[in-house]
């Protein structure tokens, strides 16, 4: 019995000192590495970048592609492409980082709200409207993890205006205030 007791604890204490020789290390390079990340991991899209996109995607889509102005200069566009008319839907879309961090989006296409929630695989229903700079946006929420939570619809003409995000409800109204064609 004697023995037995003895080697449990000789194999409970190799084990203990085999994980130390491996941990340890691992906490030590951790903590020696550079804290050097990026605060921001998107890289913005230059202004030449973007005015050319907006010059190809008003020539070549079926409405006039429009372009906020007055945003916050800490907000970064982060993305902005187009899809002329073909087999899917017109689309353009730009996307920002708001001073708060967070993802704010000006979809112009020429889908229907219904067919739009579906692409973004939302459960978004209607919740009301919201009125930005003078014009009226049907208001509506989501609860789907990772998806759009909430989206500011506006149907004019030949396009249907979707402004939508991560961001605040204030900070979705203030681009959709600035939008001008």
């Amino acid at each position: 019995m004697a023995k037995t007791h003895s080697r449990l604890r000789t194999t409970v204490r190799d084990m203990v000192l085999t994980m130390a020789l491996i941990v340890v290390p691992i906490l030590l390079v951790i903590w020696l590495m550079p804290a050097n990340a990026p605060k921001n991991v998107v890289t913005p899209v230059s202004n030449a970048d973007y005015q050319a996109m907006l010059t190809a995607a008003r020539s070549e889509l079926p409405f006039t592609a429009m372009s906020p102005t007055g945003l916050p200069a800490s907000w970064e566009l982060t993305s902005d492409t187009y899809e002329p008319a073909g087999d899917a839907a017109a689309d353009w879309h730009l996307g920002y980082q708001t001073e708060a961090g967070k993802y704010a989006e000006f979809e112009q296409t020429t889908e229907s709200i219904a067919q739009f929630l579906d692409d973004q695989h939302s459960d978004a229903t209607r919740h009301g409207t919201v009125t930005a700079a003078g014009q009226q946006w049907q208001s509506y929420a989501g609860t789907t993890p990772g998806g759009l939570k909430t989206l500011l619809f506006r149907q004019d003409g030949k396009s249907l205006e979707v402004v939508a995000g991560s961001a605040s409800l204030a900070e979705l109204e203030t681009l959709a205030g600035s939008l001008q064609s």
